[in-house]
């Protein structure tokens, strides 16, 4: 392993240990679109597999729950890592270009939901209260 990679890991290893889950989960991480009337596409980026995954299904109960809906059915998912250049300058050369930059391999998580509201008409469908209150106390998230 090159020095430039230990050094990345080292200092993602550092600047990870001190934020939470808590701190991963924010608006930077996630986003969402309103495709149709009750069918939105919610994707997070960021923090590991799987659990990526659970704070975008975290994501689909929040939204689900706001916008007046109950359940929620996951009609496509799509994982996988996007991966992000940053340039870097060696603290000790002030005017240095580092010609490698770091790259990150950013995890992202991508559902398509449709909202419903009641008793689900088929298929299989989250609970948006028990998701949301589930994956909040396994990650220690308050608002």
């Amino acid at each position: 392993m090159t020095f430039l990679r230990m050094l990345a890991v080292f200092s993602s290893l550092f600047w990870l240990s001190g934020c939470g889950v808590g701190g991963l989960y924010n608006s930077s991480h996630y986003s969402e679109t309103q495709l149709e009337e009750n069918l939105l596409r919610v994707t997070f980026r960021g923090g590991e597999h799987p659990m990526s995954g659970e704070l975008c299904l975290l994501r689909c109960a929040e939204l689900c729950r706001k916008a007046g809906f109950t359940h929620f059915e996951v009609v496509d998912s799509e994982t996988g890592n996007s991966l992000r250049r940053t340039p870097s300058a060696y603290p000790f050369h002030q005017h240095y270009y580092q010609d490698e930059p770091f790259l990150s391999d950013i995890p992202f998580v991508t559902k398509t939901i449709r909202l419903g509201k009641g008793t689900p008409e088929g298929g299989f469908a989250y609970e948006a209260s028990a998701i949301e209150g589930s994956l909040r106390k396994k990650y220690k998230i308050t608002d």
